[in-house]
């Protein structure tokens, strides 16, 4: 084998340096927020994942044997939550002899390592991939990756006819805004769905089952979303009407929105919402508050789009859902 020996700097200039480079870490969408939220048991985890990259990035030529040590001025971690994935951004700055792309590239693994240490009792499952994403300073100048035409993975419901009905007292009689309702619609919009009714009705059996079957058998969705009406209160009647209206009951996606969803609280056990089929519309009920409704559709996202090919008469191999 042949040898290895550090690369010889002394006779570089010093230069201002800057690298950027960014981990992706990709999981269970329930699991990813929950860490987000600092709802783990271990507790707030993006403040531990910028302080362990910081640290990280510091002691990189501890970790990596020619990596020269350098002087660092500056390094700063900013991550965001998007769907499906927490994005970590590390930037590292010196005035040196040599680049700072390890330093960025170690505090963005670190970071992703951290919060993978955080989350891995929810999801052992969870993937990250790190890359640079751009230098400059010294001799090479600016070096910026090319970003290729990502695919539209957002558009999980391409092409699919929705329909969005609030059962709420008081949303319906205008007391005050349908929040629920509102966050259903622009989800369904963001998916790629065409929403064709977006309706609302008080907490009456009679009322919500005569709206359901309305939608379904005139309008003839593909898919209808409920919200409200889902918990052990007294006028809480919404799984009722919609068991009255199908077909078909389908509770065990409802039974997995509530195992999914106790991550966040054990309260999820208390929804005695359902899911069925009339003719060809599939109807999921979910719950009433805006922050609950977002938890759901997060952790429905994954069989949604089965689940409308199944109902519509396709076969068994799932088509485009699980790559969202």
């Amino acid at each position: 084998m042949g040898e290895v020996r550090m690369v010889d700097v002394g006779e570089k200039a010093e230069t201002r340096r800057e690298a950027e480079a960014e981990a992706i870490l990709r999981g269970d969408p329930l699991v990813l927020r929950a860490l987000w939220e600092g709802k783990l048991p271990k507790g707030q985890a993006i403040p531990a994942a910028q302080v362990a990259g910081t640290f990280a990035a510091k002691r990189t030529p501890e970790l990596l044997p020619m990596c020269h040590p350098i002087r660092l001025d500056s390094v700063e971690l900013s991550m965001s939550l998007e769907e499906g994935q927490i994005i970590i951004r590390a930037r590292a700055r010196t005035h040196d002899r040599t680049g700072v792309e390890m330093e960025a590239l170690t505090a963005a693994s670190v970071a992703a390592l951290c919060l993978y240490d955080w989350a891995k009792s929810q999801d052992p499952g969870m993937e990250f991939s790190v890359r640079l994403i751009r230098k400059s300073g010294g001799k090479s100048g600016v070096w910026e990756r090319e970003t290729a035409p990502q695919p539209s993975e957002s558009r999980l419901l391409e092409g699919v006819r929705a329909a969005v009905l609030t059962i709420s007292d008081r949303a319906s009689s205008g007391v005050y805004t349908d929040e629920s309702g509102a966050l259903v619609q622009r989800w369904l919009e963001e998916q790629g769905a065409e929403v064709v009714s977006y309706t609302l009705v008080p907490d009456d059996r009679d009322a919500i089952r005569n709206e359901l079957i309305r939608l379904s058998d005139s309008l003839q969705p593909e898919l209808i979303l409920t919200t409200g009406g889902t918990g052990p209160s007294p006028r809480d009647v919404t799984p009722e009407a919609t068991r009255s209206a199908i077909d078909r009951e389908l509770s065990s996606i409802t039974d997995w929105l509530r195992l999914q969803t106790a991550i966040h609280t054990p309260f999820a056990y208390l929804s005695r919402a359902t899911a069925g089929v009339r003719g060809r519309t599939l109807i999921v009920n979910l719950p009433g508050s805006p922050r609950a409704v977002q938890e759901h559709l997060d952790a429905l996202r994954p069989l949604l789009r089965h689940a409308i090919q199944m109902v519509q008469g396709g076969d068994h191999t799932p088509k485009g859902c699980g790559d969202a």
